[in-house]
């Protein structure tokens, strides 16, 4: 106490006698060392990610049944990273297609891919072309599930020595009963 007491009078002479700056000056250094409680910080939460519905933790094996009813290809990028070659490949729906080492199956379209409530949809007023593709390197399944032509690095295949991207789509048009589906599902609300 009597350390403080000098601490008082010491910075009090500097200040040249101006009582109420040194007592001022005096609390605000005193309150600083009256809290050494470690309390909890309640904003700062463990790091984890949000369930991302294109991920792998999600179930892209199922394809709904309008996808499948729509006709037109699907525009292909491959870059083979030890040669830095790019090659072009084009896919029709329900066209399997044979390129090097790689096994290419298309089994639907969507120009406006969105989920909803969990489902993927259609949506004419989202700008989203995606196909869904199989793709086997080597004979084995490397990846089942949509490409997006707007987001080529955040969703699909890791392959070592390749590099896979969905360039463009474009739809024919879809028959009667994919129309039925399609305008069912996006009208949802």
């Amino acid at each position: 106490m009597l350390e403080i007491f000098k601490f008082k009078k010491s910075v009090l002479s500097l200040l040249g006698g101006n009582i109420v700056m040194a007592l001022l000056l005096s609390l605000f250094l005193l309150s600083g060392c009256d809290s050494n409680d470690k309390a909890t910080i309640q904003w700062q939460l463990p790091l984890t990610a949000p369930d991302d519905p294109h991920g792998e933790q999600k179930d892209q094996t199922v394809l709904p049944e309008w996808a499948t009813a729509v006709e037109g290809d699907a525009s292909l990028m491959f870059l083979q990273t030890s040669t830095a070659r790019i090659f072009h490949l084009d896919v029709t729906n329900h066209e399997k297609k044979m390129f090097q080492d790689w096994d290419i199956n298309l089994l639907g379209l969507a120009n406006g891919l969105r989920t909803k409530s969990g489902a993927f949809i259609d949506d004419e007023n989202v700008h989203n072309p995606a196909a869904f593709v199989e793709l086997h390197y080597k004979g084995d399944l490397i990846y089942r599930g949509w490409l997006y032509q707007e987001f080529p690095e955040l969703f699909g295949p890791d392959t070592p020595g390749w590099k896979l991207w969905l360039k463009a789509i474009s739809v024919r048009g879809p028959s009667e009963e994919g129309t039925k589906k399609q305008g069912s599902l996006s009208s949802a609300g």
